[in-house]
C-alpha cells in the first residue's frame, strides 16, 4: 500500500512538466500556419522548427508565430511536424511539445473583374480561373464558356517532362485549344502565331511558371507566364497571374489595367 501512494505521488509532481507546455495551431491557410505555445518561466528564448528543421528563433515575449508566408511558402494541403523547444540564456532546453499542423487548400474559384474601359477590345471584361488542388497537385484551369463547355487546363498544359513537342498554334487537340483560347485574350495584335513549344514547367509551392517559345514565321519569340498563389492580411486568397515577353513580344501582350495591380491580374477568390 505505501509503494503504490508513493507511485502515485511521483506521477503527481511528474504532470506538471509532462505538461507544462502545449502548442496549438491558431489559423490555417494554405501556405502558412499561425501557432501559439504556452510560456514557460525561465525562458529566455523560443525556437521553433518544421520536420525537424530550425525555423526561427523568438524572445521569450513572443508565444504566437507565423510558420511560412507569401515570400516563403509552405506547400498547400501538406501535414507537417512542428518542434517548439524553451531555452534559457545559456541556450539549455527547458520545456519542448511537438505536434502536427496542415495546411489548408488553394482549391476554389477566382474571378478577375475589369474596372477600366481599356479591355483588349472585350476579351478582357471578365477572366475566371478554377483551381484544384489535391495530394499537392495544383492544376489551374480558365473558364471559357464561349469556346469550350468545359474548363481548359492552363496549367501545367502538359505533363512535366525534360523536353516538350512543338505544337501548332491551329491544332486542334485539347492543349492547343487551351493554350489558343487562352494566348487570344492576352494578344494584343492582330498576328497569329504558326507554332508554340513549352521551354519549361516550374512548380514550386505556391508558384506555378510557364515559360514558351512562339513562332511567327521565321521569328521565335519568348514568353513567360507564372501564378502567385497568396493570402491577404485579412486572411483571404488571390491568385496574380503574370505574363510578360522579351523583345517585341513585350509588346503585344495585354497587362491588366486595373488602378493599383501594375500590370498584374488579381483573382480573388468567388
Amino acid at each position: 500500500m505505501k509503494r503504490w501512494v508513493c507511485w502515485l505521488f511521483a506521477l503527481f509532481l511528474a504532470l506538471p512538466s509532462l505538461y507544462a507546455m502545449q502548442g496549438r495551431v491558431e489559423r490555417s491557410f494554405p501556405n502558412q500556419v499561425e501557432v501559439s505555445w504556452d510560456r514557460v518561466e525561465g525562458a529566455v528564448f523560443y525556437d521553433l522548427y518544421i520536420n525537424r528543421e530550425a525555423m526561427k528563433r523568438l524572445d521569450s515575449q513572443v508565444n504566437s508565430s507565423f510558420l511560412g508566408s507569401n515570400e516563403m511558402p509552405l506547400a498547400s494541403h501538406t501535414a507537417y511536424s512542428v518542434i517548439i523547444s524553451a531555452r534559457d540564456g545559456e541556450n539549455k532546453t527547458l520545456e519542448s511539445v511537438e505536434f502536427p499542423i496542415r495546411t489548408t487548400s488553394w482549391e476554389g474559384s477566382y474571378v478577375w473583374y475589369n474596372q477600366t474601359e481599356d479591355d483588349n477590345e472585350g476579351k478582357c471584361r471578365k477572366l475566371e480561373l478554377l483551381v484544384v488542388d489535391q495530394d499537392s497537385e495544383c492544376k489551374v484551369y480558365g473558364m471559357f464558356p464561349e469556346v469550350s463547355k468545359e474548363p481548359l487546363l492552363l496549367f501545367p498544359l502538359l505533363p512535366f517532362a525534360h523536353e516538350y513537342p512543338t505544337l501548332s498554334y491551329e491544332g486542334e487537340s485539347e492543349v492547343e485549344l487551351a493554350y489558343r483560347t487562352n494566348a487570344e485574350v492576352f494578344n494584343t495584335t492582330s498576328v497569329k502565331p504558326k507554332s508554340w513549344r513549352i521551354l519549361a514547367l516550374e512548380k514550386k509551392n505556391a508558384f506555378l511558371g510557364t515559360k514558351m517559345v512562339t513562332k511567327v514565321g521565321a521569328l521565335s519569340f519568348k514568353t513567360e507566364s507564372w501564378y502567385d498563389f497568396i493570402i491577404t492580411d485579412d486572411g483571404a486568397r488571390r491568385v496574380l497571374f503574370h505574363n510578360t515577353g522579351t523583345g517585341l513580344a513585350s509588346y503585344g501582350i495585354f497587362k491588366s489595367p486595373n488602378p493599383g495591380e501594375h500590370g498584374v491580374f488579381v483573382f480573388h477568390e468567388k
